[in-house]
């Protein structure tokens, strides 16, 4: 089976002749870009945010540091590739001991759920 590639390469030049491969920092760049932003989206899913409640990862300092390191993506150079505006909303929550300790409630992240799926209805 063929190994798909994570990173897209860089598309061929005007010419039709194959761009250079990106450089090895360039690239991992990318791949750091494309891996916060696949997971700031998760968390615009309750269940997803329970599931870290779960694992005990809210209750990390070194994780809440992240979500405060993640506070860039509110910034319009970063925010324009966001597609789940909601989860810059739960970013600012999970930031909350309350909220973060209210996750561990089934109840709780249920309601979550179903006013997300409300809000969709009529978005």
């Amino acid at each position: 089976m063929q190994q798909l590639p994570s990173i897209l390469p860089p598309p061929p030049l005007p010419d039709g002749t194959e761009a250079p491969p990106r450089p090895p920092d360039r690239q991992a760049n990318l791949i750091r870009f494309q891996s916060e932003l696949e997971f700031i989206q998760c968390l615009a899913n309750p269940l997803y945010l329970r599931e870290l409640s779960i694992q005990g990862y809210l209750s990390k300092p070194e994780f809440v540091n992240y979500l405060e390191y993640l506070q860039y993506w509110r910034d319009p150079e970063y925010v324009r590739f966001i597609v789940y505006p909601t989860c810059l909303v739960y970013l600012t929550l999970l930031l909350q001991p309350t909220f973060r300790d209210r996750l561990a409630d089934p109840t709780f992240v249920a309601e979550l759920a179903r006013i997300a799926s409300r809000h969709h209805e009529t978005w």
